[in-house]
């Protein structure tokens, strides 16, 4: 008997009623998804203060300025910055001109990223970025919380890379708006999701060198 209902559910699935059913439940968790997959808020500031550090990763200049802020502010401690090279639009020779004329706030500015700032050069994607922040936390001994800066809509695949890269560690999102991820537009939001689905295929099945860099075997050396 219970033989029998095995094989009548199997059929079920298997005919195109079943099909249209699965379909549908996978179309509406999948709708679910999206409704929330970008649903984070800034943390309250006693939650940021447990940071050991901030860490960015690049891709549009507000997220460093937000780093840069909760540093001036004595949120954080320090700042690690993932992504400094031309493709981010930052180099690391001319960082303090560029920063320091949109944060006209920070007084000393050279002083406070003389003390308290550091960058990686070599990432050029998200687990580039993951993996930069690993190499970054062990050379330095990093035991406590990181603060993830990065934009909402980047911060699912962000979260996932670094938290992967480090399970050790307890990460706390540290959602911004940024102009270049688009804010609410449906379009930025369907990019970066389909981008965050993608994301465990592509670490699967892609050429670690490919996907990786120069982070593909183990850290480099530092510049």
């Amino acid at each position: 008997m219970a033989c029998a209902k095995i094989i009548r559910g199997a059929r079920f699935a298997a005919s195109p009623e079943g099909v249209r059913i699965a379909l549908g439940v996978a179309l509406f968790v999948m709708v679910l998804d999206f409704a929330s997959f970008d649903a984070f808020r800034a943390p309250p500031e006693q939650e940021a203060r447990r940071a050991a550090a901030a860490v960015v990763f690049t891709g549009a200049f507000e997220r460093v300025d937000a780093g840069l802020q909760l540093l001036r502010a004595g949120v954080v401690p320090r700042l690690y910055i993932s992504g400094v090279n031309a493709d981010a639009g930052i180099l690391p020779e001319g960082f303090v001109a560029q920063f320091q004329a949109r944060n006209l706030d920070i007084a000393d500015f050279p002083r406070l990223v003389a003390c308290c700032v550091a960058w990686g050069t070599r990432a050029d994607n998200t687990l580039q970025n993951a993996r930069d922040v690993e190499c970054w936390a062990h050379r330095h001994g990093v035991t406590g919380p990181l603060l993830l800066i990065t934009s909402r809509l980047h911060m699912a695949r962000a979260f996932r890379a670094l938290r992967n890269a480090l399970p050790e560690l307890e990460i706390i999102p540290y959602p911004i708006a940024d102009a270049q991820t688009g804010g609410g537009d449906v379009a930025a939001r369907l990019l970066e999701y389909f981008k965050r689905l993608g994301a465990p295929v592509a670490s699967s099945f892609a050429e670690p060198q490919r996907l990786l860099g120069p982070f593909a075997r183990n850290c480099p050396t530092p510049l």
